[in-house]
């Protein structure tokens, strides 16, 4: 008697199962595919920084301040210095003596409250300009956040595609090339493209945001 099984049969249904698996295994493949390359895009808009701070209402106000206390030194220094000439050439004609010798001092003692007057108000003058810095990146960073948050973007960047490599010789600078890798090597981007440049609209954003704060803080006077 021959045996039950037939070996054709068999055949077929081992085909047809190896198919479906190897369909099995394809749609998997797919579907894993499918799942790492489908990643949404990431949005990204670029700023020209230089003119963000160029055109901002908080830095023209910084300006305006630090200017007006660049005039009162400048004023009071100029002020010192008269007095000082003025008194140096009272003793020209001064014969000597003890009273000349104390006039002397009194003149030395008031040159060197001038020399550390000038220091201080320098050092006041560097502070203000950093406060004005660092206000105006922080103004900078928080409305790119509110933009981003308004508009849907993902990222938000400094376009420094625009920077030239500049290099200069003088007698206490790295070689030419020193200073051409250093700055090339602290640049990011090589090309964007005017479809993504939201300088305009974050200049809108944060001067309308300052106009804001600056129209609620007079109102609750």
């Amino acid at each position: 008697m021959k045996p039950f099984t037939n070996r054709p049969t068999l055949t077929i249904v081992a085909l047809a199962s190896a198919l479906a698996a190897a369909g099995f295994l394809a749609s998997t493949a797919e579907a894993l595919r499918t799942t790492v390359f489908m990643a949404p895009p990431t949005a990204v808009g670029v700023v020209n920084i230089a003119t963000v701070f160029d055109r901002l209402n908080e830095a023209a106000e910084w300006d305006v301040k630090i200017k007006n206390l660049e005039a009162r030194v400048g004023e009071e220094l100029r002020a010192r210095k008269a007095e000082l000439e003025a008194g140096a050439k009272s003793l020209e004609s001064m014969a000597d003596g003890p009273e000349k010798e104390q006039k002397v001092d009194a003149l030395r003692l008031k040159k060197l409250q001038a020399e550390q007057f000038a220091v201080m108000k320098e050092l006041e003058l560097d502070r203000e300009r950093s406060l004005k810095w660092q206000s105006v990146y922080r103004a900078v960073r928080e409305g790119a956040a509110k933009l981003a948050d308004a508009e849907k973007f993902d990222l938000i960047m400094v376009d420094d595609s625009r920077i030239e490599i500049s290099t200069q010789r003088s007698k206490d600078a790295p070689p030419l090339e020193t200073q051409a890798k250093s700055q090339i090597s602290a640049l990011r981007i090589l090309h964007a493209a005017k479809t993504v440049d939201v300088t305009e609209k974050l200049i809108v954003q944060i001067n309308n945001s300052r106009g804001s704060a600056s129209a609620s803080a007079t109102g609750a006077r």
